[in-house]
């Protein structure tokens, strides 16, 4: 049987290697397909796709050696890959992570901005668990629409709440560990378990982290992650159809690539041509400045930088309530930023 294929793919393994632009080790290798082999050591994409936007494909490798380039594999003995199924975690795997939130760096930093029974709340809606096995991380389980145990993505956050190079999957250290012989991968969204509790608009973002800290202040929404910048496919929001959805990208750098805002809206336009009712929010590349576009700021970085500052003055006598209402609520004036709220006569709120 003939089968087409590419000769040059990214790496599908966990596996990562250091970036030749950022230095961290975030970076994933062509592989030659025929020979079984990496391509070259700065040839590849690092995902860290905002704040290093590496990406040197095999394309422009061949291009810049004067030599041809071949993308294609045609052999008439190669067999097509069956698709597999997906592989699923154990009720048992989850709940090993339900414990020692005292030890987890990212619930201790949360409950540092807020109430503790909020924090508790988020835990318990989105199963977030602590890998005492891999430094006490954050683990962020993928559990699907019909509560399939997808995967479990691990982060290891500083005491800022900020993301530390660590990063890892449970199904790569189970693998590592000879628990498991195998496990195929097949990613859902961050919090799609929820849609069934909740029938509330959909807000999607890029981090799990950005997810957990928008219900903790604007639970209006349910607040879904892809994970990823490319982590938006029609594939995992399909199941949302019937739902409204509102998309919030990242900030990114001006230049390099696309934006992440312009990347998602082109794909917000092909969904919406495809039956979805989805939208896709302006309002941080409206607000931004170039710091926090140069540190790829998103919703939460954005909503935890303005929180606690005070307005700085009173624009008319009809914005006393509204001050008042902030002194008592301080997170009253980023919910206004963010979310462009208005008066009861439509009326832009200023703070």
């Amino acid at each position: 049987m003939q089968c087409t294929m590419y000769k040059y793919t990214l790496e599908k393994k966990s596996l990562k290697h250091i970036c030749p632009k950022c230095g961290k080790k975030r970076f994933v290798r062509y592989v030659d397909q025929e020979k079984k082999e990496y391509l070259s050591n700065e040839v590849g994409r690092c995902d860290r796709e905002v704040k290093c936007a590496y990406h040197y494909t095999p394309k422009a490798f061949f291009k810049n050696r004067g030599q041809l380039y071949e993308p294609i594999i045609i052999n008439k003995d190669l067999q097509p890959k069956s698709k597999k199924g997906s592989s699923f975690h154990s009720d048992r795997d989850l709940q090993d992570t339900l414990m020692d939130y005292d030890k987890n760096i990212f619930i201790i930093y949360l409950k540092t901005q807020f109430e503790n029974k909020e924090v508790q709340k988020m835990i318990q809606d989105y199963q977030v668990g602590t890998a005492s096995y891999w430094y006490n991380s954050t683990v962020f389980w993928q559990i699907d629409e019909n509560k399939n145990i997808r995967g479990a993505k691990i982060i290891k956050y500083n005491h800022s709440g900020k993301r530390t190079q660590y990063i890892n999957w449970l199904h790569a250290i189970q693998l590592k560990e000879g628990k498991i012989s195998s496990f195929q991968l097949n990613q859902c969204l961050f919090g799609l378990h929820l849609t069934k509790k909740y029938q509330k608009t959909i807000a999607i973002v890029e981090s799990e982290k950005t997810a957990c800290v928008m219900s903790l202040l604007f639970d209006k929404y349910l607040w879904l992650a892809t994970g990823s910048l490319k982590g938006l496919t029609k594939e995992k929001i399909e199941c949302l159809k019937e739902r409204k959805i509102i998309l919030y990208p990242d900030l990114g750098k001006v230049g390099e690539t696309a934006s992440p805002f312009e990347q998602w809206k082109v794909k917000c336009n092909e969904f919406e041509k495809s039956g979805f009712d989805i939208g896709i929010s302006d309002l941080l590349e409206q607000k931004a400045t170039s710091l926090h576009r140069e540190k790829g700021y998103d919703l939460a970085d954005y909503f935890l930088e303005n929180r606690n500052k005070k307005p700085r003055k009173i624009i008319s006598t009809h914005q006393q309530k509204y001050i008042d209402f902030y002194l008592k609520n301080q997170n009253l004036k980023t919910l206004i930023d963010v979310f462009d709220l208005q008066d009861e006569n439509g009326n832009r709120i200023n703070l």
